[in-house]
């Protein structure tokens, strides 16, 4: 198969990756560089273990006549797995342990659960759904998308909604690591991307199934506290295999793919090359810990060569399942799509740089920008149900709420929030760091 050809690229001094020119500051860093400086090498993990604690002890005090004080997210994977260790055995919560089975569950992920969860004393709950359901809102998503994790992740997190709601827990902990796993890099066509996902599927997959997964209602918003635990506590890969496989006995399938826990992760970096998608490929493992600094250089090339390789010697087995599932041919691989067109955003992006502009000649300081900037795009917010305000800003750390809609929503984190941080870099300041504080459920 051919890639698409690609655009001319600059190594990024730091992170050693090629990126469109325009991504690269006057430093010669790239963008997702800069940001994970300010974002996580800079947090101060031991001031946000302390807010972790002060969250789990408010939900202990709240529950504390019931017999779960929160549900963990659980797939058999490296992050579920030692999330559900500290959840338990550092912080004594007392979690329903939820999997949202979606269909692509592998083998081996499927016996890591069932061996995990004889080591602990709690109760395992598995959300069943229709598999050709759920491949259907793959298969539509994908084939105009080329991706799927967004909308899976979207169906387990509402999974999750709707359980926390049966339970009454309000507390949904995962796993996911937004230091490694994403980067605060592209920004969404639309503010609201949860309800642009559904729109694309809305119209080709049968309006039974959406009533039945994709429905406002059934996502559950407003309804619960989703909570990053990776967001508090800082991730080292090496610490957590030691616990996991050593103390825990956990399979780690010789840490052929970080995500053995998913059935098609492994194709999504073929799938990447094939299209020379640079920007996602420098957010991928080897690229994401040598940017945080688990790993030298040297074992950064040796971990880069091996990834080319498996990329370029896809098995042709594993290919034609893949194929087979999303209802496509290889052609369609390298083909180029047009991307739906989301809803228009009500203010435009020139909009509010001419209000920025005119605030900042006039002498404003940085808060008053920032307010400005956030009034402007909030009729944006609040067509989709939801708002934003801000709770402190010192020493160029913004801390904000997101609030109706968007408090509970499954992907503000990565989308949301990478359109402030885009909007933000782009028109006042790249030196400035956001923060989503979520607030506990009283």
């Amino acid at each position: 198969m051919e890639t698409i050809t690609q655009k001319q690229r600059v190594n990024c001094k730091k992170c050693l990756m090629p990126f469109e020119e325009r991504f690269i500051n006057k430093q010669g860093e790239c963008v997702i560089c800069h940001e994970h400086q300010k974002k996580w090498l800079n947090r101060d993990y031991a001031e946000k273990e302390k807010e972790l604690r002060g969250i789990f002890e408010h939900y202990k005090e709240r529950h504390k006549d019931q017999k779960y004080d929160s549900i963990v997210a659980f797939s058999g994977g490296k992050d579920s797995v030692y999330t559900l260790y500290l959840v338990t055995r550092k912080y004594g919560m007392r979690p329903l342990v939820v999997t949202a089975d979606n269909g692509l569950l592998t083998p081996v992920a499927m016996a890591n659960m069932k061996k995990i969860i004889e080591q602990f004393d709690v109760d395992h709950h598995i959300v069943t759904r229709d598999k050709e359901e759920l491949k259907s809102i793959y298969r539509a998503f994908f084939q105009k998308t080329k991706n799927f994790c967004e909308i899976c992740y979207l169906t387990i997190h509402s999974a999750l909604g709707q359980v926390a709601m049966e339970y009454n827990i309000p507390l949904i902990i995962t796993g996911y690591v937004f230091k490694i796993d994403s980067s605060h890099f592209r920004a969404a066509h639309r503010y609201c991307f949860e309800d642009a996902f559904v729109e694309m599927v809305k119209e080709t997959i049968p309006p039974d199934i959406y009533q039945k997964y994709l429905t406002k209602q059934v996502r559950a918003e407003n309804q619960f506290h989703l909570l990053h635990l990776f967001d508090y506590i800082n991730h080292v890969d090496e610490e957590i295999y030691n616990v996991i496989e050593n103390e825990l006995g956990w399979n780690s399938n010789n840490r052929e793919d970080k995500h053995m826990d998913c059935r098609f992760h492994h194709m999504l970096g073929p799938l990447r090359t094939l299209n020379n998608d640079h920007t996602a490929l420098a957010m991928m493992t080897p690229a994401a810990l040598f940017r945080d600094g688990q790993i030298t250089e040297e074992q950064f090339h040796k971990e880069l060569a091996k990834q080319h390789t498996s990329f370029e010697e896809v098995d042709k087995e594993q290919l034609d399942e893949f194929l087979e599932f999303f209802g496509i041919d290889e052609e369609f691989l390298t083909s180029k799509l047009v991307t739906p067109k989301l809803a228009q955003p009500i203010v435009k992006e020139r909009e509010i740089d001419e209000l920025i502009q005119s605030r900042r000649q006039k002498g404003a300081d940085e808060l008053e920008l920032l307010k400005v900037l956030l009034d402007g795009i909030r009729p944006e917010i609040k067509r989709d149900g939801g708002d934003i305000r801000i709770i402190s800003y010192n020493n160029r750390i913004l801390k904000i709420e997101l609030l109706g809609a968007c408090r509970a929503c499954t992907i503000a984190d990565q989308v949301m929030m990478r359109y402030l941080e885009h909007l933000i870099r782009s028109y006042i300041s790249e030196d400035i760091t956001i923060e989503n504080v979520k607030a506990i459920v009283p």
